[in-house]
């Protein structure tokens, strides 16, 4: 197996935060990239968090050796389920990297075959966001790989559109449609969100009717989630409702609707969210203020929002019938 391009170099500690595309071929090519990404990392006295699926994880183990004593490891599928639970990962792993004098560097598999459409959106709009939250940071290296023989070609593009850097075979270059376009300033992804597959439920709210609400999202959200899913259902669209009250005009409109095995939550309202890291970021003092797009994030399985000056705020939650690993 040939060493790659990224093989046998370090980061410099005065080079910003390193995000990279590693574009490959089956699972030969992708050991031969990560083992030669990671030894390198340990052989410099690195840090290393490899973030991968648990098949991944295991060939990768297996061809490290007694390596991959040294590297952490962590669930893609769990962690990244949610594709907005990812920066927060990779932030914490920043954060305790952050005192030590030594480098650190990363593997993060965001997409792979399996991931729905509405998740390979988000995953996009996620490898985007990486750039936002950490360029102006601390330096380290985040390799991102991509199958190119299991993925579609709008999502090899959308990866070369993400990274400013793209590892192909025997190539390291910088990304020719590389762009932070509408993602450094505005704060989430235009892409369309799907409609709905079944009949819609609709109400409107303000903050008279937040106890009207939630007894509305238990009944309608029980017989598909159970009692416990129920609950976390009504949780997150309590946060969203108070969220339309206080930041968006102090009403909004809920619609809910079956997905098969699933349960879709959708709230809208007039305001707009300026944070394109609004709910990635672990909030500060508690869960007091602004936490209510942290909350969602960590409930529901994929959390999509819209926003822009003059459409208002679109926040879809979902409950279940996401991903499989294959």
């Amino acid at each position: 197996m040939s060493r790659l391009p990224f093989a046998a170099q370090t980061l410099d500690p005065a080079e910003s935060f390193r995000h990279e595309a590693f574009l490959y071929s089956g699972d030969e090519q992708f050991l031969a990239g990560a083992t030669a990404f990671v030894r390198d990392g340990l052989d410099a006295g690195e840090a290393v968090l490899v973030a991968v699926v648990a098949a991944r994880a295991a060939a990768l183990r297996r061809a490290l050796g007694r390596d991959a004593d040294r590297v952490e490891f962590l669930d893609m599928a769990g962690t990244g389920r949610n594709p907005a639970r990812i920066i927060p990962a990779w932030q914490d792993w920043v954060d305790r990297n952050l005192p030590a004098p030594r480098g650190f560097r990363g593997i993060g598999e965001p997409i792979w075959s399996g991931r729905t459409p509405s998740e390979i959106t988000e995953c996009r709009t996620h490898e985007h966001l990486l750039n936002t939250a950490f360029d102006n940071g601390p330096a380290w290296w985040l390799l991102c790989p991509y199958d190119t023989e299991a993925l579609a070609q709008p999502v090899l593009d959308g990866a070369r559109q993400s990274h400013p850097t793209v590892v192909d075979h025997d190539t390291r270059e910088p990304s020719a449609s590389y762009s932070r376009s509408g993602f450094g300033q505005t704060a989430m992804s235009d892409d369309p969100l799907e409609e709905p597959s079944g009949p819609v439920w609709e109400l409107g709210f303000d903050l008279a009717g937040l106890r009207e609400l939630r007894a509305h999202v238990a009944k309608f959200a029980e017989p598909v989630l159970g009692g416990r899913g129920a609950d976390d259902a009504v949780l997150v669209v309590s946060e969203l409702a108070a969220n339309s009250i206080k930041y968006g005009g102090g009403a909004g409109v809920l619609r809910l609707w079956r997905d098969v095995a699933a349960l879709v939550c959708e709230v809208r309202d007039d305001g707009v969210i300026t944070d394109p890291l609004a709910g990635r970021r672990r909030p500060s003092g508690g869960l007091g203020g602004k936490a209510g797009l942290w909350i969602a994030n960590q409930v529901c399985d994929l959390l999509q929002i819209r926003s822009a000056p003059g459409q208002g705020t679109v926040v879809r939650a979902r409950f279940g019938g996401t991903s499989r690993v294959v």
